[in-house]
């Protein structure tokens, strides 16, 4: 049943969600108390807005100094991978790694668990930087800088939610399964969230963006359901990945 309770969604569980995918630091308080029925799912867009504006702030500032557009683009690819200690860049090297290197789920999960990194994983980190450097260099040029980075920025964490919400943990231990399966509330806000920017920012564009996103969410369920039975941490930041890719790119072209 969809039922909205404001002493649920409120600073604290924003805070609990900022210290979980960000190296942001909070106020210790934030931890105490009883947290079992504290949502933080729902505030994974907002974090993808604060990471934006900082960082397009920074951007300018550099080219006001008259830095190259490639060179800013490089320094907000660098921003975005500290701002987050590299967290879903690792979800995505250990989703690949995991998914094709493996022959069953077990020797999958077992992969994905492992801190070192495959061939699989270095390539598609590879690919996955100097794509977005490459649409975040074409946006700058574009004058699209802010547009580029806010939508990829908070669209591509909805979708973190929305994939959370449609695909069941494969695992029972973990940090999805710890942190466990958003509800519809949670789920609604955030793709809230992340839609309304959206339509803000591109107008009438936006329904490509969406749509190719809704896309990269069927397939990942599809893929994860299929190779491990279910999502992990792992695969979870691989969604964001992805999105934040596809998201870019479908900007830089549409314009």
């Amino acid at each position: 049943m969809f039922i909205f309770d404001s002493n649920r969604f409120n600073i604290k569980s924003f805070l609990k969600a900022v210290a979980l995918i960000t190296r942001i630091p909070v106020p210790d308080k934030t931890f105490e108390g009883d947290q079992s029925n504290l949502p933080i799912d729902w505030a994974y867009p907002l974090i993808g807005l604060l990471l934006a504006l900082p960082i397009y702030l920074t951007g300018l500032l550099l080219l006001s100094l008259r830095f190259d557009s490639g060179l800013v683009a490089a320094t907000t690819v660098v921003f975005l991978i500290m701002s987050t200690g590299a967290m879903h860049e690792d979800g995505l090297a250990d989703t690949v790694d995991g998914f094709w290197g493996g022959w069953d789920k077990e020797n999958r999960l077992k992969i994905m668990k492992d801190s070192h990194v495959g061939t699989y994983g270095i390539i598609a980190l590879i690919f996955s930087i100097l794509i977005r450097w490459y649409c975040i260099k074409l946006s700058i040029d574009q004058n699209l800088f802010f547009v580029a980075i806010v939508t990829s920025c908070t669209l591509s964490r909805s979708f973190m939610t929305f994939y959370m919400w449609t695909t069941p943990c494969a695992k029972e231990v973990g940090l999805s399964a710890n942190t466990g399966r958003p509800d519809d509330v949670s789920t609604t806000i955030a793709f809230l969230i992340g839609l309304i920017t959206t339509i803000l920012l591109l107008g009438i564009k936006s329904v490509v963006v969406l749509a190719l996103c809704f896309v990269v969410l069927w397939s990942a369920k599809t893929i994860s359901t299929k190779k491990i039975n279910g999502q992990t941490g792992d695969t979870i930041g691989a969604v964001q990945q992805i999105c934040e890719v596809c998201i870019l790119c479908a900007i830089t072209v549409l314009w």
